[in-house]
């Protein structure tokens, strides 16, 4: 796919500054017509864009905006700036899949109604001196494999000064063991029942699921506890092992 690297390509673009046209004098805060957000589909199936049959001249490109924002289109000199297309989020971040024809291209996103550029992705300016994002893949060539790795990696030979075991130091045995973290200390083994129904354990945190518990050693007994997930139910086994008690002599 098409990539690009974070150098500020105002400077050493190719003229692109008096190619890329001016989004037709629309005002920064002008709304453009924008898709509607369709369900929950396959994205490879459905979202991107099918290539066409000189499919050779075009670069699947993938655009990212990683700045933050609720609802973030993109548009560029590729629709010819008539249109927002709404990208796909995932967590903070948000991605959108375009094939590119092989050339360079000029782009910028809409976030929360406000136009931005993303300053971590090239940029040049416009005829108007507006500064927007910037991408060329004239030139981009696709990975087509490598035959000759695996003969390659047959022929490399290791030495053997390149396998060594590091035996650790004698105060590394005396140091205290590391912290339990703090949200591990709320197990079900701790708790007492939250309802009127003895049988009824608490609603165990996710972090605890399948981790094995066991409690202090006490009046010769020992208690383990386990709990996992099937859907939306939980599981708690309880061990009880009795511990020999032995007397000093």
């Amino acid at each position: 796919m098409g990539t690009y690297s974070s150098k500020d390509v105002s400077e050493d673009s190719g003229g692109l500054q008096d190619g890329i046209p001016s989004r037709n004098d629309r005002k920064e805060d002008e709304k453009f017509p924008t898709y509607t957000m369709p369900p929950a589909v396959n994205i490879i199936d459905s979202e991107v864009p099918k290539l066409p049959s000189d499919h050779e001249e075009y670069v699947p490109t993938v655009f990212r905006w990683e700045h933050g924002g609720r609802n973030v289109y993109i548009t560029g000199t590729f629709n010819n700036w008539e249109k927002q297309i709404p990208m796909h989020r995932s967590g903070n971040d948000f991605t959108y899949i375009h094939n590119l024809k092989r050339a360079k291209h000029a782009y910028k996103f809409v976030v929360d109604d406000e136009w931005r550029f993303a300053p971590d992705q090239p940029t040049v300016a416009d005829i108007e001196g507006r500064i927007n994002n910037f991408i060329d893949v004239s030139e981009f060539n696709p990975y087509i494999g490598d035959d000759s790795f695996f003969e390659r990696s047959k022929e490399r030979k290791i030495p053997d000064t390149d396998f060594h075991q590091i035996i650790p130091d004698v105060d590394e045995y005396a140091k205290e063991p590391p912290a339990l973290p703090p949200h591990l200390r709320h197990i079900i083994l701790n708790k007492p029942s939250s309802s009127l129904d003895a049988l009824s354990l608490p609603l165990p945190q996710p972090v605890s699921l399948n981790h094995l518990y066991c409690t202090a050693i006490k009046d010769g007994m020992m208690v383990l506890g386990v709990t996992e997930r099937y859907k939306h139910k939980y599981v708690t086994q309880v061990f009880y092992s009795s511990m020999p008690i032995t007397s000093n002599a």
